[in-house]
C-alpha cells in the first residue's frame, strides 16, 4: 500500500537550483524493489541516473552539504514512477528516518569513517551511491538483460563511488557522465512471457464467456441439467485458473496503471457468485 511521503523538490534555474518540499503518495525503494523486482533495462538505467542526478540537485540546491542518508529507504518511488529524496526534517518522516538508523542499514551504507562525520569531497553520498547500485543491480530482475558494456560502465561506477578501485569521483557530476546511455524506448513490442500470460488471460477470459453463454441456452432450451451443472464446474476451474495468471502477472508487472487494472479484475473474479 502506498503512503505519503515528504519530499524534496528541485527547481532549476540555468546552472543555479533551488530546493522546495513537496508532499507525494508512494512507497520507498526498497519495498518496490522487494514487492515487484521486475524491470526493463531502460526503466533500471533511468532510475539510477535519476538517483545521481537528485543527490547532484541536492549539493547543488544547498551549501554543498552532504545528503548523508543515502539509502534504499529514503528513495521515495512515487505514483508515477518517479523518484524523490526524503525530506529528512519532516516531522511525518520520522518512522522510516528511525529505519535508516538501524545497524543493518547503516553498515551496509555507511562506512565507519563517514559515520563519524570525517568526510569529504562528497564521499559519503558516493559511497551510498555506490552501494545503491550494487543494491539495485542484485535485486531487480531486468528483461532485457543489460549489455556487457553497461554492466562494465556501471562496476566502474560503484569501484569509484565506493573507493574499491582506487581512483574516485568527486561529485556527482562526475558520476552523471560515467554512467550508460539510457537506450531509446523501443516501438510497442510484445514482451515475451508477460505478454504470453496476457494472451492466457484474455483466452481463459473468452473460455468463461462462453461458458456462461451455453448455460444460459442450456436453462431457455431446457436441455440437461447435468449438462449445465459441468459447465459451471468448468467456469469455476477457468475463473482459479484466471486469477493464478493475474498473480503471475502482479509479480512481473511494473507500470502502476496496470497494476491497478490487473487488482481491479482479479477483485471482479473474486466477488462473482
Amino acid at each position: 500500500m502506498e503512503e505519503m511521503y515528504e519530499v524534496l523538490k528541485f527547481i532549476e534555474h540555468g546552472t543555479a537550483c533551488r530546493r522546495s518540499l513537496d508532499c507525494v503518495q508512494g512507497v520507498s525503494l526498497i519495498r518496490r524493489m522487494k514487492e515487484h523486482p521486475g524491470m526493463d533495462r531502460r526503466g533500471l538505467l533511468i532510475w539510477l541516473r535519476e538517483i545521481a542526478r537528485c543527490v547532484d540537485q541536492y549539493h547543488r540546491s544547498g551549501s554543498g552539504q552532504d545528503y548523508r542518508y543515502l539509502n534504499p529507504y529514503s528513495i521515495i518511488v512515487t505514483e508515477e514512477d518517479g523518484l524523490r529524496l526524503l525530506d529528512l526534517e519532516a516531522p511525518d518522516n520520522a518512522s522510516v528516518i528511525k529505519k535508516m538508523q538501524t545497524g543493518a542499514v547503516r553498515d551496509h551504507f555507511v562506512r565507519p569513517v563517514y559515520d563519524l562525520g570525517i568526510s569529504r569531497n562528497h564521499e559519503a553520498d558516493l559511497f551510498a551511491y555506490g552501494k545503491i547500485v550494487q543494491f539495485m543491480m542484485a535485486c531487480a530482475e531486468v528483461r532485457p538483460a543489460l549489455t556487457g558494456l553497461e554492466e562494465m560502465k556501471l562496476q566502474r561506477v560503484i569501484g569509484r563511488c565506493t573507493g574499491e578501485s582506487g581512483k574516485r569521483y568527486s561529485d556527482f557530476g562526475q558520476v552523471l557522465k560515467a554512467l550508460p546511455q539510457i537506450p531509446e524506448a523501443v516501438a510497442a513490442k510484445p514482451q515475451g512471457r508477460k505478454q504470453s500470460l496476457k494472451r492466457i488471460a484474455g483466452g481463459v477470459g473468452l473460455a468463461i464467456a462462453a461458458c456462461l453463454c451455453l448455460c444460459v441456452m442450456l436453462g431457455v432450451e431446457k436441455k440437461s441439467l447435468v449438462k449445465a451443472e459441468e459447465e459451471q464446474v468448468r467456469i469455476r476451474e477457468l475463473e482459479q485458473e484466471l486469477l493464478d495468471v493475474y498473480d503471475r502477472l502482479l509479480k512481473d508487472e511494473t507500470d502502476p496503471v496496470e497494476i491497478r487494472e490487473i487488482k481491479e479484475k482479479k477483485t471482479e473474479i473474486e466477488k462473482a457468485p
